[in-house]
């Protein structure tokens, strides 16, 4: 069964359920109201019957009162009277009606209390009597229930025919409701089976509206985007990828190819081809590093945590420094960031790196940190002016590095760090010479001053 039944159906049942309680409570309180009112107008007639005095028409003296039994007694027409002594035996009633006889009830102290039921009269009626106790008998007073009957009986009707009204209201109702909230679901699966079965993410989903279904939507289509941009980096990454191990692997099978066909070349010779077949097999196993770390850390799943970036930095520092013998300075406030401490790790190191690849001077290389911005200074060749904004992309290399060891995925690996954490990355030319590098990240909280 669908989405849309079962919310159409829940409806019809819940409202079903609340119109027939209501029906019911309704019925037995209005039924219970009219006996009530019954009963009382009883009471009331009775009490006139037996205290009303007429003396000039024949009947039963009782203490000085008569009570005469007309067809119907005056001032209580609508009822119907019946005398019996108190073994039941009928003295006089109206005329062509004959009720059961009733018995009184006795409390503990043994008084009489009057008693009301429900009785059918000899026409086959059926009457409200209620019985009451005098000096020779019993008188009893009934009220034919008819009337009661027919109203009570046009209000079940009503109320089962509202009933169905109601059911019906509700079911088409339920069906526009349901056809509404489930129409966004329904396109979100068929987008989702047309995603499962040809693997394509371009495909519109609904994403107007409010409620939650149109925030299940819009997440969706996120989803779907995040997805086709995902896949496509991996495609371009591939082809990057493959277009850059092409340069070294031609390379490579050119110095095998001569060293087949010149098994007699000398010394000399040998010992290039063989460094350039060790260059080669360098830059081969960086590239393939580079594309590892980026699918790694692409797919990792630590989380972000508090990151002091001077002490992180310091330690980075100290493993570049003896590793390359090279003096390094930190100048560096109280700055945290929420970052992938692998990844931060990373950046950092990549950016110490390519500042030592490209100063081949002697002077210090400088870190600076302030306000969760993390710049390295270097005192090397410089960025051309016209390629400032392209470093950062993958496999970028300017025409002054084409010569120097390395992939093209250093900085571009630092600036999907920093965007990753809603950063950013800068570059400019250093004023006496060089570069700065580096990239910002929203702090923690408050820095204080540079150290």
């Amino acid at each position: 069964m669908s989405l849309r039944w079962k919310l159409m159906l829940l409806l019809v049942v819940i409202v079903g359920g609340v119109t027939t309680s209501v029906g019911i409570i309704s019925y037995q309180s209005t039924e219970d109201r009219m006996m009530t009112e019954i009963d009382n107008s009883l009471g009331t007639a009775t009490n006139v019957l037996l205290n009303r005095r007429d003396s000039n028409r024949p009947g039963r003296q009782n203490d000085g009162r008569m009570i005469v039994i007309p067809d119907r007694p005056l001032g209580i027409e609508q009822y119907v009277v019946q005398l019996t002594d108190r073994n039941g035996n009928i003295l006089a009633t109206t005329t062509g009606i004959s009720l059961p006889p009733m018995q009184l009830s006795v409390d503990n102290q043994g008084i009489e209390r009057p008693v009301i039921a429900t009785l059918t009269g000899a026409d086959g009626i059926q009457y409200r009597v209620r019985a009451k106790g005098f000096s020779v008998g019993i008188v009893q007073l009934g009220r034919d229930l008819s009337e009661v009957e027919n109203v009570l009986t046009d209000l079940r009707s009503r109320t089962v025919l509202t009933g169905v009204i109601v059911a019906l209201l509700s079911a088409i109702l339920g069906w526009v409701i349901a056809a509404s909230m489930t129409s966004r679901l329904r396109k979100l699966s068929v987008a989702a089976e047309h995603v499962a079965t040809t693997g394509k993410f371009d495909i519109d989903t609904p994403s107007s509206g409010r409620d939650e279904t149109a925030r299940l939507a819009r997440s969706f289509k996120e989803m779907l985007e995040a997805l086709s941009r995902s896949k496509e980096q991996q495609k371009r990454l591939v082809q990057d990828a493959g277009h850059e191990l092409r340069t070294p692997l031609t390379s490579m099978r050119t110095n095998l190819d001569v060293m087949r066909r010149h098994p007699n070349m000398d010394q000399a010779m040998r010992e290039q081809i063989m460094i350039d077949l060790e260059r080669d097999a360098g830059d081969m196993a960086a590239l393939v590093e580079e594309v590892v770390a980026i699918a790694a850390e692409r797919h990792s799943n630590e989380l972000p945590e508090p990151i002091e970036m001077n002490s992180v930095t310091q330690s980075i520092v100290e493993r570049a420094s003896r590793r390359s013998g090279r003096d390094i300075v930190v100048n560096a406030d109280d700055s945290i960031v929420i970052a992938n401490h692998h990844m931060f790790d990373r950046a950092v190191s990549n950016l110490i790196d390519n500042a030592l690849k490209f100063d081949t001077s002697s002077h210090q290389i400088e870190v600076m940190i302030h306000n969760g911005s993390l710049t390295v200074g270097d005192r090397g060749i410089g960025i051309p002016e016209d390629e400032v904004q392209l470093i950062f992309e993958r496999f970028h290399r300017s025409a002054a590095s084409r010569s120097m060891p390395g992939s093209g995925l250093g900085l571009s690996i630092v600036a999907d760090f920093a965007h990753a954490h809603d950063g950013s990355v800068f570059a400019r030319n250093r004023v006496g010479g060089g570069a700065e590098i580096g990239f910002s990240l929203p702090t923690a909280h408050k820095t204080g001053q540079p150290a």
